[in-house]
């Protein structure tokens, strides 16, 4: 769900101020991907009717966010809480990855598209959009990004702990 708060976000600050397709554009099919998922997560429960409701109600969301009822100043804080919840999640990450001595299974591939990814985003929000908030989500998501790829070289060749079996 914060992933879904965090993606409609910047849809709907990138719709309302106009930024070309390309710089929101994947914000869009990842929405409808996470959507997608949640809607299957709660069919296979068994809630398929709480699933479609859950989708008409983010529709109608949606729709009031991008209605000329929601101000400026709603859409903008929406954008701007991406700020922490980036902070917080990869902090959580690399609070973890510090307090065990090791990455566990993290991907490098992952977590190096990712760090290279965000860095990209930050040149291309400026180009594209010129929006010092836009282009400061990135900057931020690269340094939290950044930190957890720091961590994944430290901790290249560190191992769990291997668990001792009970004797018997």
């Amino acid at each position: 769900m914060l992933e879904l708060v965090a993606l409609t976000g910047t849809m709907v600050y990138s719709i309302t101020n106009n930024f070309p397709f390309s710089s929101w554009g994947e914000a869009l099919f990842l929405m409808l991907q996470t959507i997608t998922i949640c809607f299957l997560v709660m069919h296979y429960r068994g809630q398929t009717v709480k699933g479609v409701a859950f989708l008409a109600c983010y529709g109608l969301v949606l729709l009031v966010l991008l209605s000329p009822l929601t101000p400026l100043t709603v859409v903008t804080l929406l954008q701007a809480s991406n700020v922490p919840a980036v902070v917080v999640g990869r902090l959580l990450q690399a609070a973890t990855n510090y307090h065990n001595g090791h990455t566990g299974q993290l991907s490098a591939i992952t977590v190096f598209l990712l760090f290279g990814g965000s860095l990209a985003r930050i040149f291309t929000s400026i180009q594209e959009t010129g929006d010092p908030l836009m282009a400061g989500t990135f900057v931020v998501s690269s340094l939290c990004n950044g930190l957890i790829a720091t961590q994944l070289l430290f901790y290249w060749n560190a191992k769990p702990p291997h668990k001792q079996k009970k004797a018997q």
